[in-house]
């Protein structure tokens, strides 16, 4: 299975719909929490090599979900632009990067959704959890083992996935 280390947001109030688009602070006053977070991918394809774009598209580019780890301390005040990943099982490491956002920032891509979704009169609602990218690319993982992943200084999940 694969896995993407992630930062989540989650909304602690509500970002409806208006004309104008939303201040980082404005969206910085809106989370409640910042949390720890593993994209689970796979494809329900038996050959994803061999689909389209669409079909991609269809697959919810590899998406089979979200498993929404620890709140840690320092939420938006932590060193959140890079930190080091890695992916431990049975005492040795399988992954290590020098974990970097692909935006520079998590904050970013999430002040553009909600001002994109606000003039899309759909907005975010509160306990609505966004995340905006990986900090490792997509990490191959055994299925069936206990995996710890760590996130530098802000913390670490601990987690067996199943298949």
């Amino acid at each position: 299975m694969k896995i993407e280390p992630e930062i989540a947001f989650v909304l602690g109030r509500d970002l409806p719909p208006r004309a104008n688009a939303y201040s980082e602070g404005e969206v910085r006053a809106a989370i409640a929490e910042t949390r720890l977070v593993l994209e689970l991918l796979d494809s329900r394809y038996a050959d994803p090599a061999a689909v389209s774009f669409p079909e991609i598209l269809a697959d919810q580019v590899n998406n089979q979900g979200l498993f929404v780890g620890p709140v840690f301390a320092g939420g938006l005040a932590a060193p959140l632009e890079g930190f080091p990943v890695a992916v431990e099982a049975s005492a040795r490491t399988l992954h290590f990067r020098g974990g970097r956002h692909p935006d520079g920032h998590p904050l970013r891509p999430l002040v553009w959704l909600a001002s994109y979704l606000a003039q899309q009169e759909s907005g975010l609602a509160a306990g609505t959890i966004v995340t905006t990218g990986s900090y490792a690319g997509a990490l191959e993982v055994p299925v069936g083992t206990a995996l710890t992943v760590r996130f530098g200084e802000l913390g670490a999940i601990a987690v067996t996935l199943v298949g």
